[in-house]
């Protein structure tokens, strides 16, 4: 059996976008005993992952950060006796375990992030054919998010839009107003029924959203991030922007809308062709500012270049995504 450390993420999104090696790995060494290193914010996500044998975590900016805290991890992984390291966040600690190494390639950088990470294993043969990031949900988690909805009394057969309108940065947001706009329309354009999603610190948020719509949305406030997935795996469309749950969304196999100003849809858009990513089209010559080295440089509090994005740019997309399940249906 060969043992396999995946030098994954600590936010929620990247961690996700990583799982893109998983099938490719698994098909290559079928035997193989799959670890994944990742950060405490998104262990939660993956530890009861199927597909995923392992979970350690490494906490950067916790018990692992500065040098004494990266010889800590080094010494954890290093007992852990591993025989190759796919090292997907270029990281020096990764070099120091006494393992094979895989790591990234060297090159253009404005390219998806999972096309940089499939080529660590495509440099050393392994066939990546249509692999791309997911999430096994397991039949329990399923069945919890069913009867999620039979307790807010919404039937299958009804149009369910998953909504969430907050993000951990605020130039990547879009306006509460507007998402209210959005859910007002859908829901008396197509009766959909409204999953409005809030991470922890989002609950004023989705309160503003919820008040300004017409028909009151059902509210998501777990804090279980499998039970978000599974929630989410339910819905017919997924709205939001540049966000961890973004690439959730994508994973469990939603039709995501994106809406992108701030950050480099190239570089961290929705993952695959069913996903539709919205831009205003305003050029302030400093967007995308993320990644950069000035990100928010601008300290305006906000960003114009997604307040630009109409309601109707999102409702055309999110009208494109529905007739293309339905035709698929």
């Amino acid at each position: 059996m060969k043992k396999i450390l995946i030098f994954s993420f600590s936010f929620i999104g990247d961690a996700v976008l990583s799982t893109a090696v998983i099938q490719p790995l698994r098909a290559h060494f079928p035997d193989a005993h799959i670890t994944f290193l990742v950060g405490p914010r998104a262990v939660d996500l993956l530890a009861t992952e199927p597909n995923i044998d392992a979970t350690l975590i490494y906490d950067n900016r916790g018990e692992h950060a500065g040098w004494k805290g990266r010889l800590r991890v080094i010494k954890t992984l290093r007992h852990n006796k591993f025989d190759l390291v796919v090292n997907l966040r270029d990281s020096l600690t990764a070099r120091c375990i006494g393992a094979e190494h895989w790591g990234m390639v060297r090159g253009d950088s404005n390219r998806h992030a999972v096309t940089r990470y499939l080529e660590v294993l495509q440099r050393h043969g392994i066939d990546t054919t249509d692999a791309h990031p997911h999430l096994q949900l397991t039949e329990d988690e399923q069945a919890m998010a069913h009867c999620f909805l039979t307790e807010a009394g919404i039937t299958s057969e009804r149009l369910l839009i998953g909504i969430h309108p907050g993000g951990n940065w605020e130039y990547k947001l879009w306006s509460a107003k507007n998402y209210a706009l959005v859910a007002n329309a859908l829901c008396k354009a197509q009766n959909a029924a409204i999953l409005l999603f809030a991470g922890p610190n989002e609950r004023e948020l989705q309160k503003q959203v919820s008040e300004m719509m017409d028909i009151p949305p059902i509210l998501v406030q777990t804090e279980n991030l499998r039970h978000l997935a599974a929630l989410i795996s339910i819905c017919d469309v997924y709205i939001g922007n540049d966000t961890g749950p973004m690439h959730v969304a994508s994973a469990v196999d939603t039709p995501v809308v994106a809406l992108f100003g701030s950050t480099n849809h190239i570089r961290s858009g929705p993952y695959g062709e069913k996903h539709s990513v919205v831009q205003s089209g305003i050029e302030l010559g400093c967007n995308p500012c993320h990644p950069g080295r000035n990100p928010g440089g601008c300290r305006a509090g906000s960003c114009e270049v997604i307040a630009g994005i109409t309601v109707e740019q999102v409702l055309e997309a999110v009208e494109n995504i529905i007739k293309d399940v339905r035709s698929a249906g």
